[in-house]
């Protein structure tokens, strides 16, 4: 069972490398078709580019998300599975993770309020969108980070 574990373990921080790849992938290119949309480069070869980028980038989230619904799936169903991959450090790091989403969500919503001031803001819902994003990014870097580091 041991190796199960550790295999399991692996793929969960697997997933989440894949996860943080999108991640700042689509925040890089939702940033630059922010940026392009006023000097009208969205609507040229490079500005479909970025959204097939885009698009690409969501897909990789969507699927590193699925695999972690899959993981937690076979966690609850194995009782064994569940109580070691979600001992009380991960836990921790869970709730640690909540606060850091938090403040990505927070900080990428001020730096477009900020930004607004410079440039106008043409599309609300690709600003909504990417604090969202930028919120479970935050939060799934957090806890790659401190469980790689713990």
């Amino acid at each position: 069972m041991n190796t199960e574990i550790e295999k399991l373990d692996c793929r969960r921080m697997r997933n989440l490398e894949v996860y943080l790849c999108g991640f700042v992938l689509f925040l890089v290119l939702s940033l630059t078709r922010y940026f392009f949309r006023f000097p009208g480069l969205n609507s040229k070869p490079i500005g479909q580019v970025i959204l097939v980028g885009l698009v690409l980038s969501l897909l990789l989230l969507v699927l590193s998300t699925y695999e972690s619904i899959k993981l937690a799936r076979k966690m609850k169903s194995d009782p064994e599975l569940g109580a070691a991959l979600g001992n009380e450090l991960v836990r921790s790091l869970e709730l640690q993770s909540w606060q850091a989403a938090y403040f990505g969500a927070i900080g990428t919503t001020v730096f477009f309020a900020i930004a607004w001031f410079f440039y106008p803001i043409c599309d609300p819902i690709m600003v909504a969108l990417t604090s969202i994003i930028a919120g479970a990014g935050s939060y799934q870097a957090t806890f790659y980070f401190k469980y790689r580091s713990a």
